[in-house]
Order: C-alpha cells, then structure tokens, then sequence
C-alpha cells in the first residue's frame, strides 16, 4: 500500500508499478508449475463434485436438521425395515442352498440299497415267470403247487455251508445272521447269571424275516439296523394266518394274483394295522427284534424313543371306541397299561449297563403268550438279560410301531418284512420250516 503523503500524481504511479509487480511474481509462479507435478494450491475449501460422498453427506445432514423428530423416527424404522427384509432374504436363499445340496448330493448307500431292490424285483418277476409255466395253456385250471426256491431267498435250505449272513445295505453294519438262537424263557434278571455266551438253558432257533435301517431327521441319519426274526417252530402258524387273510379257510398257499393282494393289504396302513395286530395278538407265534446300533448310544435313549412309540400307538386305538368296546384288551387307558408301561421303562433304568456301543445287539422278544423280554449282548457273545414285561399290549404296540400303520419306525424295514411274508406264503404251510429244519 503507498504512503499517505504522496500527492495524487504520486500514488497512482506507486499503485501502477506495485500491481505489475505483483502480476509479474504471481506469472512467474505459474509458469513454474506447469512443470511441477505435485497437486495445484487451492486457498478455498474443495467444491463437492455431483454425487460424490461428500455432496451426500451435506445434503442428508442439512436434511435432518430441517426434519421434525417423527420424520427422523419413521427414516430410522425405514431404515430398520429395510436391513430386515435384506437379512430373511439372506436367509431364504441359505436355506435353499443347504436343501439343494442335500437332496441334489448323491448317497452311496441308497444307491446300494436301490440296487439290492432292483434285484429282488428281479427275482420276483422270474419267480412269476415259473409260476405261469406251470399254468396248463389248455385248461384254466391254476396248478396251486409252489415254485421252487429262489436263490438267495430267507427260506433258503440253511443245511450245509451255506452262507448265513445277509447284507444290511449299510457299511457301519454290513451283515446280520440269518438264524440266531435265543432262551426258550426268561433267565434269571442279573448280569452274573446270564452273562455266558453258551448257557445250559434251552436254545430256540429264529429264522430272519426282514430288516431295515432306522433313519431320524431329513438328513436320514442312521440310527440302527433292525431285524425281525421268527422261531422257526412257528413259521406255519404265520403262514397259515397269512393265508387264511386273503383266501378261503381250506388254502395252503397263495397264487400270484392273491399275493399281490397280500402285500397290497400289508402295506395299507388301516388293514394291515388290523391283520399285524390279529396275529401278533391271538397267533401264539414267538417273534423277536434284533436291534444293532450304527453308532454310539445308551438304552435310556432308545427306551424314550420305544416309550414315544408305544404311547402314540395306544393314544391311534383309544381313539376307536369301536374297537375297544369290542375287543377289551385293546384299552390302553386302565391302571393295568401304566403299571406295565412303568415296568417297561424299568427294564432300561434299572440295568448296570447304560451304554450300548455300536456293533453290540440288543434282542426284544415275545413269547407265545406276549411277555416281552430284553436281552443285550456284547461283540464277545455275553448276553445279559435286562427285565421281563408279562403285559402283552407293550410288546404288541412296540410290534405294530414297525410292522403296521401311517408312520413306522422303520419303512424300509416294514417292506422288507412284507416282502419275507409273501415270500413264506409261496409254498404250502408247514413246508418252509420244515426245509429250514
């Protein structure tokens, strides 16, 4: 700035040289830093470009600050809403991600079991085939002899070396025997005295009917292997029961067209409850349930799930009133069930052994009568056994759970039973055991 004592002459030519000297500093320094390659000087603050962050976060704070407090509530609840909606979508697409991998994912193990289906389909049809042969093309009589055996068949001729062990269709438990010999009656109920793999009491022998594997969960988790075995002394009382269900009182045996119904009626889940709960009840025939856990488990866990069984079973009967009007002892509603139901339950509190590794067995088996008794036995052959149920409605709605009705415990161990019935109804009643003898 000039001095103030200059006379106006003076300071507009002292004005005039310090501007130029200012323009030709500032020049200078321009020029300068074109050849600069650092960022140019701004004395102003930086102008936010359009929809950068920076304009964003402007424009949104100037807005909230004009907003009632209602209106920053309902953005907030917005904004709440929104970030939900995202994380159910989120969810729903993991959810069918995991779906997808499981149902789309291949199971070794049902292919296996698939195929072992596939070839007693196959046998059945060949067994079909020579049942036709025998037909008389001239005459419409059907010849009612029963065909020959089919290799590989349950009701096989076990004498000499054949094998006697038949695959499960899983690796954990590939096989299970296809006779096993159990107590004619009820040991003494203690470890010491029952645990001997030979015992000096009477042997009875029980041929294989069926089995399958017992699956929980959508992930078909497997639980244990299960087999129905039948005394081989007793194989023409089923039969004959079988029989007389679908053809006259004088039959004894079944043509293709009658077996057909049969396993048609067994598989239906009202008649078949109806024939399964005839025979088990009034048939005097000694059954058993050979029960092989896959994996590591304890008896409480398998008596809950028994006891889940037997309760929904009784509760499906109580709900017919014409049934247990007809028939008393189809109530399960008495003083009686409970206390047996309760005895039941002790057979597996009150045993010294809680655990049931996988690979042992554990034997559930019904007298002519109904009594229900329990034996566990180790990989060396020490069989224990557990307690005795006289009450023969325990045994027999823990038979009907997985042989009859909507929901069994095992369908695939239910098929296989059906399949080892018509298999028996094949030949005249009595000749199966007797072969097997």
């Amino acid at each position: 700035m000039p001095p103030s004592n200059l006379s106006p002459l003076q300071s507009l030519v002292v004005r005039r040289t310090c501007r130029c000297l200012q323009l030709g500093q500032q020049s200078a320094t321009t020029n300068r830093r074109f050849l600069s390659t650092t960022a140019s000087i701004r004395n102003g603050a930086p102008v936010a470009a359009f929809g950068s962050s920076e304009l964003l976060r402007r424009r949104h704070k100037a807005g909230k600050e004009y907003m009632t407090p209602a209106e920053v509530a309902k953005a907030e609840r917005a904004k709440t809403l929104r970030s939900m909606k995202y994380s159910a979508f989120g969810i729903a697409l993991c959810a069918v991600a995991m779906f997808g991998a499981i149902v789309l994912y291949p199971d070794p193990q049902k292919q296996e079991r698939r195929a072992a289906l596939n070839a007693q389909e196959a046998a059945a049809v060949a067994d079909k085939l020579l049942v036709e042969q025998k037909t008389s093309p001239k005459s419409s009589v059907v010849r009612l002899d029963a065909p020959p055996s089919i290799g590989g068949s349950i009701s096989d001729n076990l004498a000499g070396n054949q094998v006697d062990q038949v695959p499960t269709g899983t690796s954990t438990i590939p096989t299970i025997p296809r006779l096993i010999y159990l107590p004619s009656t009820p040991a003494p109920s203690n470890p010491a005295s029952a645990n001997e793999p030979n015992g000096t009491e009477s042997k009875v022998e029980y041929q294989l009917v069926g089995l399958g594997i017992r699956t929980v969960s959508i992930l078909s988790i497997q639980v244990y292997v299960v087999g129905l075995y039948i005394a081989v002394a007793d194989i023409a009382k089923l039969q004959e029961r079988l029989v007389h269900s679908v053809a006259d009182p004088v039959a004894t045996t079944l043509v293709p067209g009658e077996k057909t119904k049969l396993r048609e009626l067994l598989l239906d889940a009202d008649r078949g409850e109806e024939i399964w709960n005839s025979i088990i009840k009034d048939g005097g025939i000694r059954t058993a349930f050979r029960i092989t856990p896959t994996r590591n488990t304890d008896f409480m866990h398998l008596r809950d799930g028994f006891v889940r069984g037997i309760t929904a079973r009784s509760a499906s009967f109580s709900s017919t009133p014409a049934l247990v009007s007809s028939d008393p002892s189809s109530n399960f509603q008495d003083e009686s069930f409970g206390l047996a139901l309760n005895d039941f339950k002790a057979v597996f509190g009150g045993t010294a052994r809680r655990k049931l590794p996988r690979g042992e067995q554990l034997y559930l088996t019904r007298d002519a009568t109904g009594g229900l008794s329990v034996y566990s036995e180790d990989k060396e052959g020490g069989r224990v056994n557990m307690g005795h149920v006289a009450d023969e409605r325990v045994s027999r709605l823990l038979w009907l759970g997985y042989l009859a009705g909507k929901n069994v415990s095992s369908e695939e161990a239910r098929k296989s039973v059906v399949d080892g019935c018509v298999e028996f109804v094949e030949r005249p009643v009595g000749t199966v055991a007797t072969q097997v003898v």
